[in-house]
């Protein structure tokens, strides 16, 4: 009685009532103890108000019904097919929408659908795949916000390889932790090979140094990188950067002179194919004649051998672990012995370039630790008003 009560009202009601009293009804079919016969009518006038002209009512509808895995899978498979602001509720939010229909909806819905479907907090790594593969970018993002979900590196390099001139989702890649890290470098370095354009570099550096300029802003990027990865992901990024042909002498002396030791030590390791476990015995001894073979094993040119020699000498003399990075007052002081045993008039025979290299590293690395001891005093000094 109750519901044929409702069906003779709803048919003359206005609409604002009418769509609240469409959400009731469907959270009664839901939560309360119906008779059974109540809740064949209630399914009924469901089903009735699919056809409800007013957007808002079958958008109450699909506010209330989504988010339960009892709602009738008719009604909302109904709802998923209805206009885009009845159907986003539905695929953003109902278990009762499985992979298939997921699949087929970035395919081949609105971009408003797509969104909802990036945003959903149990998508399956099939689903992301899918929006990587077809979604716009619009939905690329949402999939990048949507940090509730790990993501598959296959996933962010398919995005990488469709957006990664769209700024927006070029910057969600970067912000998740669950890229990797080979992908994180390229991104990065795509970043610092656009700053020779950029009107601040036009401006502040001269034409014969910008070469330079990006050259050190992008082993800057791979030695942070390096710095802040774990065994594993330092290992990755080491093999990406062998395969992709970006370690070079430059790197290799600016990773010593900056304390990046572990860096230097995988870049060895996998250059010269030599356990780490082996290279690091070598580094720590005094066999100077296997290190020169490791360093020409590793391909290495002659000319850079005393320069890395000197460093590993320098370093074992004070006692440092070849495990771990350097702080940066330890890489100063490492960096400004090496420069100084290599301008001695016996070691004269070293090139001008190494030099040129090292002098420039000192000079930076000097910089870096100023800047760090400046960030520091203004911390306390804070911290102490």
């Amino acid at each position: 009685m109750i519901i044929q009560d409702f069906l003779n009202w709803v048919s003359t009601a206005p609409d604002g009532p009418r769509a609240e009293a469409a959400g009731a009804l469907a959270r009664a079919w839901l939560y309360s103890n119906l008779s059974d016969d109540d809740r064949q009518g209630a399914g009924a006038a469901l089903i009735y108000l699919l056809d409800d002209p007013v957007v808002a009512v079958r958008q109450a509808l699909a506010d209330s019904l989504s988010g339960s895995p009892d709602a009738p899978v008719h009604l909302i498979l109904a709802l998923s097919q209805d206009v885009d602001e009845v159907a986003e509720t539905v695929f953003a939010r109902s278990p009762l929408i499985g992979d298939c229909e997921l699949v087929d909806a970035v395919a081949s819905a609105s971009e408003r659908i797509q969104i909802a479907i990036a945003g959903r907090q149990d998508l399956s790594p099939t689903v992301a795949a899918a929006v990587s593969e077809v979604g716009l970018p619009s939905a690329c993002a949402a999939l990048l916000k949507n940090h509730e979900q790990t993501l598959l590196a296959s996933t962010f390099h398919r995005i990488n390889q469709r957006f990664s001139d769209v700024c927006e989702v070029r910057d969600l890649m970067l912000d998740r932790r669950d890229l990797p890290i080979p992908l994180r470098h390229a991104l990065l370095k795509q970043i610092a090979d656009g700053l020779i354009d950029h009107p601040f570099v036009l401006e502040s550096v001269p034409a014969h140094a910008r070469s330079h300029f990006l050259l050190d802003a992008t082993d800057k990027v791979t030695l942070r990188l390096a710095s802040e990865a774990t065994g594993e992901g330092l290992t990755d990024l080491t093999a990406y950067l062998r395969e992709t042909g970006q370690i070079n002498t430059r790197l290799l002396l600016r990773a010593v002179c900056t304390g990046r030791l572990r860096f230097f030590v995988c870049s060895l390791s996998l250059l010269g194919n030599i356990p780490e476990a082996r290279l690091r015995d070598i580094l720590a001894s005094v066999r100077r004649p296997a290190l020169q073979a490791v360093l020409r094993k590793a391909g290495l040119p002659a000319r850079s051998h005393e320069a890395f020699m000197v460093a590993v000498d320098i370093a074992r003399s004070g006692d440092v672990d070849f495990c771990e990075d350097l702080p940066i007052a330890l890489a100063r002081t490492l960096t400004e012995a090496v420069m100084s045993v290599l301008q001695d008039e016996a070691l004269g025979g070293t090139d001008s370039d190494i030099m040129a290299f090292i002098r420039r590293f000192a000079v930076d690395v000097a910089r870096t630790e100023a800047r760090a001891y400046v960030s520091g005093a203004l911390q306390k000094q804070l911290a102490a008003a």
